[in-house]
């Protein structure tokens, strides 16, 4: 039904909703902390690049001097006393000057024709022990200082717990992260925090908008508590919701669900017992009251106009159940459904029939249809027609419930009816008292002067049975035979029954 549709839906849009909102702020919580780490990082490489600044200070110093033992000494004293630092070059005229290391000694690789930039990240090519180096530069006087910094020291500054989130450093477009050597980005396209003391950056890979495996992580408790709210409103929604359903509303659901299921009432030889057919009558298989009687919604199909996909479902649905058990029906095995005024009067209808029948694995089944008088049936051209091309198929007409609605004497007339069904208010009449079958004798009488076979139902006691015998009227149904029964007990009614050919009587 709709009223269980719309619950659903509701559970679903608050559920997502709340990850909507749980996924927001998870993901915001994760650019901040990621931001956090990035100026965390860029603390930690200012306090390097401080320390190469003071050194650069001592160097100038000493840039004014003569570059002897006393003076390198000094220059490996600075560099060694810095914790973060690794040599320290002067080049003057293009040509290394004087040198923290012992003899003027320099760790990289062509030094002058390395870029004069302030900072310069160096790849491991550059370098004699084939490791990158980060360099300070300052230019002044003619002098070139040159501070080295081990990548050692600078990926223990990126070295930032936190989530698997992973910083690098950048100078130009030159990266370098915590692992291999220096590599080159054409843009950017990652979060970053800029330095502002010096010209770097520090780079991270920014935290996705969505992320299952963070909503998972973070997240799953109030996952299950959003869950379980969703649920609980769907449960509160539903319930409120059905106790105003309307019955129009929830018949239409009960279609469209498959709840409306074929009922199999038998059809048979009073006087030998045997199988000649079954009678199609609905039932609403509701979830929760079990099996409603036709009674209680086919009033409602035949007002709201329901009638028709209700018949249209049970069409497939016995289709479906013949065909099952093709091999077990006799040959001309009758199998009777009702249709309403409405589905007769619809341009539908014709094509409906035939594809009813096309959906049949056996051709020598007598498909009747069954025309109710609980709705008035405008006989004109159009209806004695539509009849007309049913019987060209291979149809038969029976007048259902004679004696009971609006017009059936006049059906007889106008129409080409196969069979009239005695509706079991007469039927039920008949007992042991002389007069109790007056009535009855003249539709019969009537019927035997029309030609028209006549099946009787609602035959329930021996009397009745007897009666009818006496009459010779060959189709009967009713309790005391067989209730209508589901597909599965007609099976087991098949199986008890000899196969004998049926024919018209």
């Amino acid at each position: 039904m709709r009223n269980a549709f719309i619950p659903a839906l509701t559970a679903v849009a608050m559920f997502l909703m709340g990850v909507f909102i749980l996924n927001t702020q998870l993901w915001y919580s994760a650019r901040v902390d990621s931001q956090a780490g990035a100026q965390y990082a860029v603390k930690n490489m200012d306090i390097i690049l401080d320390e190469a600044r003071l050194a650069t200070r001592t160097s100038m110093r000493m840039a004014e001097k003569e570059c002897g033992p006393e003076e390198q000494y000094q220059l490996g004293t600075e560099a060694a006393l810095q914790p973060h630092l690794r040599t320290i070059i002067i080049l003057r005229e293009g040509k290394v000057w004087c040198s923290s290391l012992p003899g003027n000694r320099v760790l990289l690789v062509n030094v002058a024709g390395l870029p004069d930039s302030p900072l310069f990240l160096a790849p491991a090519k550059s370098t004699v022990n084939n490791r990158p180096v980060l360099l300070y530069q300052t230019t002044v006087a003619g002098n070139r200082i040159m501070v080295t910094i081990s990548d050692r020291h600078i990926r223990d500054a990126l070295d930032i717990s936190y989530k698997g989130l992973t910083y690098s450093l950048k100078v130009g477009n030159a990266v370098l992260g915590m692992t291999g050597d220096v590599t080159t980005v054409a843009d950017n396209s990652t979060g970053q925090v800029a330095a502002t003391e010096y010209p770097y950056s520090i780079e991270y890979n920014a935290p996705p908008l969505f992320s299952l495996h963070r909503l998972i992580d973070q997240g799953g408790a109030m996952l299950l508590f959003l869950m379980l709210m969703s649920c609980l409103a769907a449960y509160i929604l539903n319930k409120y919701l059905n106790k105003h359903t309307p019955p129009e509303e929830a018949l239409r659901w009960a279609i469209t669900l498959g709840e409306i299921v074929p009922f199999y009432q038998p059809v048979v030889n009073g006087k030998e017992g045997t199988l000649r057919g079954v009678e199609v009558l609905a039932r609403w298989r509701h979830p929760k009251e079990g099996f409603i009687s036709p009674a209680a919604f086919i009033p409602v199909a035949e007002k709201s106009g329901l009638i028709v996909p209700l018949t249209q479902s049970l069409m497939k649905q016995v289709a479906a159940d013949m065909n099952a058990i093709a091999s077990k029906l006799p040959e001309g095995f009758h199998v009777g459904i009702n249709f309403s005024a409405s589905h007769i009067a619809s341009p539908a209808f014709v094509e409906d029939c035939l594809k009813y029948k096309d959906s049949f694995s056996r051709p020598d089944l007598n498909l009747v249809i069954e025309v109710t008088e609980r709705e008035p049936l405008d006989i004109d051209e159009n209806l004695v027609q539509t009849l007309n091309i049913l019987h060209e198929n291979g149809f038969a007409i029976a007048l259902d419930d004679f004696g009971t609605g609006y017009s059936g004497l006049s059906y007889l007339h106008d129409l080409h009816i196969d069979y009239i069904k005695i509706d079991k208010s007469f039927v039920g009449r008949v007992n042991t008292h002389e007069d109790s079958t007056r009535i009855l004798d003249s539709v019969l009488d009537l019927a035997r002067k029309l030609s028209i076979s006549i099946v009787a139902e609602g035959v329930e006691t021996r009397e009745q049975l007897d009666y009818l015998n006496r009459n010779n009227i060959t189709f009967l149904q009713g309790y005391y035979f067989f209730k209508p029964v589901p597909f599965k007990e007609l099976i087991m009614i098949l199986l008890s029954k000899p196969k004998v050919r049926v024919r018209v009587e």
